[in-house]
């Protein structure tokens, strides 16, 4: 389809993939400044926990979207960039947003980023905490989870501190000490190994290697989360004297205290836990989005000319559209189509222009390229 150019001073018009991006018809033929800055939210919105914001607009998704279309209408009349359609139209969009998505949009600093959260919106939810998971959520505390090797770090060590787990007896053991701590304590280092020790981050299992040695007769190992059932399969079987170990993953209750119990069944034994990675629910992250520009290219009259926006590599165009330097009546006589370059084989976005009128205009496309963080 062709459309008119209009508004061609300064004006970027937003052309989405239908696949990944909801429309906001009207809305986004007001664009021209992107760079516009938002008026930011009060300072003690901004100093809020994650969780206690995310809380706010769970609470009342509809005023916070509200919130967002005042803050950003004031500027827009100002450059008269304001018409019957807009409130409504921004309004539509926002309140569509899941809830950690409406709050990215909340908290974006300038209109450019507000359009690149819209247009982007990706059906996640955050992975909250258990007060704030429900059966609506996608994912799940325990499920979903994250995994970050780290260096092998020694974290329990009965030959250093409280000897041999006694035959048939638990002993309970803390994985997530608080940051500069250590785990001297239970005969570990005497660093925090870097395992994460925040609501948030919260770490809900364990690789580690299980070491016995010095064991008083035949017996064997468990291990499981301090609060849950212990398991009925064992980690690792010695015999006496003997010195064995075994790689396993090990669930853990994260918080402050003890995380996982350990049980020798049978014959008392020493024990050591080396950690070699955690995992934990995925961060909360925003995607991360640039803007990528064609030179500024003169079209000469009558000629359908392709004028083409390219993604660095490791990005991908999630949308794109064009920008002129052009007088601010514009050329009722250019016409432009903007499509993603997905259809001509290049990651980006393509601007076709047909000028009919009395001379060469300039046109420069611009996409939106964008990567999920890792963590």
């Amino acid at each position: 389809m062709k459309r008119s150019w209009k508004n061609t001073s300064s004006a970027k018009v937003a052309v989405t993939l239908a696949a990944s991006i909801i429309a906001v018809p009207g809305m986004f033929a007001q664009v021209r400044n992107l760079s516009q800055e938002f008026p930011k939210p009060p300072e003690a919105q901004r100093t809020l926990p994650v969780e206690e914001k995310l809380r706010q607009v769970i609470g009342d998704k509809a005023a916070y979207a509200a919130s967002i279309v005042q803050r950003w209408q004031d500027i827009a009349k100002a450059d008269d960039r304001w018409d019957d359609n807009f409130a409504k139209d921004l309004y539509d969009a926002l309140i569509s947003l899941q809830p950690e998505t409406l709050l990215a949009a909340g908290e974006a600093s300038n209109y450019n980023r507000l359009l690149t959260i819209v247009a982007s919106n990706r059906k996640t939810q955050t992975v909250l905490p258990r007060d704030l998971v429900g059966t609506k959520s996608l994912g799940n505390f325990r499920n979903d989870l994250v995994y970050t090797p780290i260096a092998p770090c020694r974290i329990v060590d009965t030959r250093n501190v409280g000897g041999p787990i006694a035959a048939n007896t638990t002993r309970s053991f803390d994985v997530d000490v608080a940051p500069g701590g250590n785990y001297a304590f239970q005969g570990g280092v005497n660093i925090d190994c870097g395992i994460p020790n925040d609501t948030l981050d919260a770490v809900t299992a364990i690789e580690a290697t299980v070491t016995v040695t010095q064991a008083g007769g035949t017996g064997y190992l468990t291990t499981w989360a301090v609060g849950f059932s212990q398991p009925l399969s064992s980690v690792i079987n010695y015999t006496t004297g003997a010195t064995l170990a075994a790689s396993t993953i090990i669930p853990v209750s994260p918080g402050s205290g003890n995380d996982i119990n350990v049980f020798a069944g049978s014959a008392g034994t020493q024990v050591i836990i080396d950690v070699t990675g955690y995992f934990a629910a995925p961060l909360v992250t925003p995607l991360d989005c640039i803007t990528a520009n064609s030179a500024l290219t003169p079209v000469p009259v009558n000629v359908y000319t392709a004028v083409d926006a390219v993604c660095p590599v490791g990005r991908t165009a999630t949308g794109g559209g064009w920008f002129s330097n052009e007088g601010t009546l514009g050329y009722p006589g250019v016409w432009t189509q903007s499509l993603p370059g997905a259809a001509y084989s290049f990651n980006g976005w393509r601007i076709w222009v047909d000028n009919q009128t009395n001379g060469p205009r300039n046109v420069q496309a611009w996409a939106v390229c964008c990567r999920v963080p890792g963590r």
